[in-house]
């Protein structure tokens, strides 16, 4: 077990925890957000037969300029090949199959067409016509295995015939937090008691990354009590993350649960401002995630060490958060014997600290206010305005390369 490690060094273990997940099939409704378990070919061509781009004339290209309309072809009319003299031509609808010998079409607007005789304008042989198999042909790639499901990709099944796809299912996530001073934000906490913000942050935060967890709710400060639940969630969940509680102190009972438990740490401590007190271990096949008790570095952690996991365990493989780099425009001090996330807004490559990093691990505002966070080296006494700095934007942004610093 390692204490006061880098949030490099940290990061690594972290991401070294593997749980092959399983494998279910599913809906694609259902699946939008999820890793697909399998790689997607295509089953038929695209387009699955020649077809007109716009509303037309249809003819057979040749030097003529003056055509007689023979017919109308309309979409989903079923005309493979039509007897077509060389001063004939067809109306054509977009959408519609183009038969043999067609082999271009002339806009209509571009056209002068008086009773059933068409007078069209020099044009390129094959313009707007759509040739089957023209995006791509059957057995071709369109999504691979480990790929995340979108609307966008979606489309592509949809467009195939396909509706029900192999995916890996989600970790099964436990939140819960500890304190007999904790009360839940529906209850009346009176000036001795603090509401229960990192369990529901958290959730919330976990949601907007597509991950639904369980609120396991407040544990008691009673060794033997936290030490049952734990035993109960390490049997029905893949991950735990908790807040508070991790430290040595007499009411710190949840690390010591974990170890009865069977807990083998990775890191007990980061050289992090803010966010030091922090562990993370495994119990067997359950990753354990203990964060700090103020709310704004539970949050910080979850986001930087917790999301990029999760989705590895979801069999993603894009899982690490981007890095921007960005010019810092205020100068602001940080402690160098520490690492630092510092909180504060991205904008057109540019990055502005929060209050001039004037704030403590317990407020929320600073939080509120920041779309990003910008990571600071340990050893570094400031941060100098035009500076370029490395920053981890918020929300769903992920990298598939390797996250150095």
């Amino acid at each position: 077990m390692l204490n006061d490690v880098s949030i490099q060094t940290a990061y690594e273990a972290v991401m070294a925890f593997h749980k092959t997940p399983v494998i279910k099939k599913s809906f694609v409704y259902d699946a939008i957000n999820y890793a697909l378990a399998e790689e997607i070919k295509a089953q038929r061509n695209s387009p699955s037969f020649t077809n007109s781009a716009m509303d037309g004339i249809g003819i057979k290209h040749s030097s003529n300029k003056t055509f007689k309309i023979k017919t109308t072809i309309f979409a989903g009319d079923k005309i493979e090949n039509i007897d077509l003299k060389e001063d004939e031509c067809v109306k054509i609808m977009t959408g519609a199959q183009v038969p043999t010998p067609i082999d271009t079409v002339v806009p209509i607007e571009k056209c002068k067409i008086k009773d059933d005789i068409v007078t069209i304008p020099n044009v390129k042989k094959g313009a707007n016509v759509r040739l089957k198999g023209e995006e791509y042909s059957i057995n071709t790639p369109l999504l691979h295995k480990g790929e995340e499901l979108t609307s966008n990709t979606a489309a592509l099944l949809f467009a195939q015939g396909i509706v029900n796809v192999k995916v890996y299912a989600k970790p099964k996530i436990a939140i819960l937090s500890s304190g007999n001073e904790l009360k839940e934000p529906w209850d009346q906490a009176n000036h001795n008691e603090v509401y229960n913000v990192n369990s529901h942050a958290i959730k919330l935060l976990l949601k907007e990354y597509g991950f639904e967890s369980d609120i396991i709710g407040i544990l008691p400060d009673n060794a033997q009590e936290t030490q049952n639940q734990i035993k109960t969630l390490k049997e029905s969940y893949d991950v735990i993350i908790t807040s508070g509680g991790i430290s040595f102190g007499e009411a710190d009972f949840i690390f010591n649960a974990f170890k009865q438990n069977g807990l083998k740490e990775y890191f007990h401590g980061i050289t992090l401002k803010p966010g030091r007190p922090t562990m993370i271990g495994e119990m067997q096949t359950t990753l354990v995630c203990a964060m700090p008790g103020n709310p704004l570095s539970a949050f910080l952690n979850v986001f930087f060490f917790v999301i990029p996991i999760l989705r590895k365990l979801s069999g993603l493989k894009t899982f690490h958060h981007p890095i921007i780099y960005a010019h810092n425009i205020k100068d602001f001090k940080t402690n160098p014997k520490k690492e630092h996330f510092a909180l504060g807004e991205y904008k057109n490559g540019k990055w502005e600290v929060y209050n001039e990093y004037k704030y403590g691990s317990f407020m929320l505002s600073a939080l509120s206010k920041a779309n990003s966070i910008a990571v600071i080296e340990k050893g570094k006494e400031s941060v100098s305005k035009g500076e370029i700095i490395k920053i981890l934007p918020f929300r769903n942004f992920f990298d598939k390369k390797n996250f150095v610093f």
